[in-house]
């Protein structure tokens, strides 16, 4: 970036002061998300494997190697928690329109269903702490994230 697109915009030292306190804020919030999450997980799910079918289920026709990048796990982990997954009913595992070669992972009926019930859940649980704002706090939360969703987005 440069000085002077960080002088128009904020300065360098907002600029650490502003990561800084998404770093810390961040883990705070997600700590509450995977605690409600495991909180509503009622399924025999572990956490791992809720993120795992919840990737599956945004990402359809993803892969084994998808997975493994996305949960940070070596490929064996990945297949095996997979492999659960679909013997509960929650993944099938198709052979890919694109490479017959490779697997093509897609959460089923089931496994959509169990992922909106669980995320549900934790929208209702964030929103009953999110009750304790004011009209101004909610609106500027909105205002950080829509900034956030536009500043990190990965298309």
């Amino acid at each position: 970036m440069s000085s002077a697109r960080l002088n128009s915009k904020a300065s360098s030292a907002d600029l650490r002061l502003c990561a800084a306190e998404i770093i810390d804020v961040i883990p705070v919030v997600m700590n509450a998300v995977r605690t409600s999450m495991r909180n509503n997980i009622s399924e025999g799910l572990s956490i791992p494997q809720f993120r795992c079918l919840g990737y599956i289920s945004r990402q359809p026709e993803s892969s084994v190697s998808d997975v493994a990048g996305f949960l940070g796990v070596t490929l064996a982990t990945a297949s095996a928690m997979i492999d659960r997954l679909v013997r509960a009913g929650y993944v099938l595992l198709e052979t890919s329109l694109v490479d017959r070669r490779r697997a093509a992972l897609n959460a089923s009926a089931q496994g959509k269903a169990l992922v909106d019930r669980i995320r549900s859940a934790a929208r209702r649980d964030m929103a009953e702490t999110l009750a304790a704002a004011d009209e101004s706090q909610i609106d500027a939360v909105m205002d950080g994230l829509a900034a956030l969703k536009t500043l990190f987005r990965r298309e």
